[in-house]
């Protein structure tokens, strides 16, 4: 969800504050317009060139910059946002927005840089709380990102979803039963009977810190093949082993042993928010970026999985790394690119992700042969995936175990 922050952009009238600030919307990239359209772009492009007074050129910038925001074009805001900046450096709008946009890149240490110029200016403004808070949670600053939620509700006391957040925020820093409070309350209260995403929220946090809370041994944190009946007692373990480190190694291991408990619960959100806070506490472990990477491929966040293989791969060429990058390079259209680097990763180890890519490639490419034995070479190192089973069956192969027992005796 977009974490944006207009400032008097929202309000229907100009107030005198917004004047003062130079925050007027400058109607030709105005945030509020059909941003998609080439109309709009091709206005915005035109006032911006023709623009020589350096605040209002700034202003269009911005809305410049909004824009490439809402298609994902985080570079380009970047760049609109940075020279923005260069000509109005304090302006409050334009630094959130900034930092926004590199929470997205996970630029954290950035964008804390810039809402903590924005909160100097407005100390009395949730907004900025709220987006430094996200940006300290996943830079791993933990009590950091608890002090601004505890502030949002100060601000905000009325909020029961600046409730919610500050209860989340504090089960990370092992103020449980004031997580367990907090939900209970939002549960009673009456603002709370008729919203049933709020409810749903506060009783799977309610749920999630009474599992973590409950007695448990931080010795048995570790990584090992599972069922579904384990994963409760790892969790609370994990939990346990997390806040009883005394190392970032250490805290970052236990919840990335953590995540494969919420894994098999199942609660993906759980598990994606331990492996990028251990990414957080770590990040030069190139294994956890690998990791958080292959988390956002399943939830289809390609974009955030390019990113994170592309990091990890800076640190170690890995043969994962590499397998990961190409998946998701793939999902991203860029096939030539992702076939390369799936090659090499397949070239070093021969690993199922490598494998499952190249058959899925070949496969789209018409060379059913070819992608025929690749996919019965996952299938003999165990894998029974449904996917696995219906594409082989598209092949022509309604046994892979009889095809390979063929295949295997033709060989010798």
């Amino acid at each position: 969800m977009r974490r944006i922050f207009l400032g008097c952009l929202l309000g229907a009238a100009v107030t005198t504050q917004c004047l003062a600030a130079g925050n007027l919307l400058e109607p030709s990239c105005d945030p509020h317009g059909d941003l998609k359209t080439a109309d709009w772009r091709g206005r915005c492009n035109a006032a911006i060139d023709a623009q020589t007074d350096d605040k209002k050129r700034a202003a269009l910038l911005f809305g410049r910059a909004y824009a490439a925001v809402e298609d994902y074009r985080y570079d380009d805001a970047l760049r609109d946002l940075d020279a923005a900046l260069v000509a109005d450096p304090d302006n409050p709008r334009y630094l959130h927005e900034r930092a926004y946009v590199n929470g997205e890149l996970s630029n954290h240490a950035a964008a804390i840089a810039d809402l903590d110029k924005q909160i100097a200016q407005q100390p009395n403004e949730p907004e900025g709380f709220s987006e430094r808070a996200y940006a300290r949670h996943y830079a791993g600053d933990l009590a950091g990102a608890y002090s601004d939620r505890a502030r949002i509700v100060e601000l905000d006391p009325e909020s029961l979803d600046a409730l919610a957040a500050r209860a989340e925020a504090a089960v990370w820093i092992g103020k449980i039963a004031e997580a367990i409070a907090d939900a209970k309350a939002i549960l009673v209260h009456p603002a709370a009977k008729d919203d049933e995403k709020l409810l749903a929220r506060a009783q799977q946090l309610l749920d999630a810190a009474n599992l973590m809370s409950a007695p448990g041994e931080p010795a048995r944190c570790k990584m090992r093949n599972m069922e579904t009946k384990d994963a409760r007692r790892q969790i609370t373990d994990c939990t346990h082993a997390f806040f009883a480190a005394t190392s970032p190694h250490a805290k970052a291991e236990a919840l990335t042993y953590r995540s494969v408990g919420w894994q098999l619960i199942p609660n993906e959100d759980r598990a994606t928010d331990d492996d990028a806070v251990a990414v957080g506490i770590e990040p030069g472990n190139d294994e956890l970026l690998v990791n958080l990477g292959f988390h956002y491929l399943s939830s289809n966040h390609s974009w955030a999985a390019e990113r994170m293989f592309s990091r990890a791969i800076a640190i170690k060429r890995s043969p994962m790394a590499l397998a990961g990058h190409a998946r998701a390079l793939w999902n991203l259209n860029q096939a030539e690119a992702a076939f390369t680097e799936a090659r090499e990763s397949f070239g070093v180890d021969g690993n199922e992700a490598a494998t499952w890519l190249l058959a899925d490639m070949t496969f789209d490419r018409g060379d059913r042969t070819v992608a025929k034995q690749l996919y019965l070479s996952i299938y003999r190192r165990g894998s029974r995936d449904d996917g696995l089973v219906a594409r082989l069956k598209e092949l022509g192969v309604s046994d892979p175990g009889k095809a390979i027992a063929i295949g295997d005796k033709t060989k010798q």
